[in-house]
């Protein structure tokens, strides 16, 4: 039996980019199109964005379109309050009513989580 390949992009566009990598007029349509999504500087705002999701799917294509990353079929973009990036929306973290990708969750729960990446001991007590 043969085995099923994970899905990859079919060109070599990068997954992710800097906000700061794009230029001033594709940060404009970036932040205009993230604000149809409900998100303002990587936050989410009171308004929410569109409701329907395969509007949201196709505003999240026309967004990545314009960063340049490749994002797969019906799923959301995202961008990172922290740092700026803008990726996948599937590898984003919501902490505190703020987006955060992976690397600067990782960072935010090693500073304000005690229990963050140490082992479980709770078995033994």
């Amino acid at each position: 039996m043969a085995a099923i390949a994970p899905e990859r992009p079919l060109t070599k566009q990068p997954t992710e980019r800097k906000l700061e990598d794009l230029t001033k007029a594709q940060q404009e349509v970036h932040w205009a199109l993230m604000e149809l999504l409900g998100y303002e500087g990587g936050a989410a705002t009171d308004g929410g964005g569109l409701d329907d999701k395969y509007e949201r799917y196709a505003i999240a294509q026309e967004a990545a379109q314009n960063a340049g990353i490749y994002l797969p079929p019906l799923t959301e973009i995202a961008e990172c309050n922290a740092c700026n990036l803008v990726f996948n929306a599937d590898h984003a973290h919501e902490v505190d009513g703020l987006t955060l990708c992976g690397e600067d969750h990782h960072e935010w729960a090693l500073a304000n989580d005690e229990g963050y990446g140490r082992p479980d001991t709770s078995l033994f007590d």
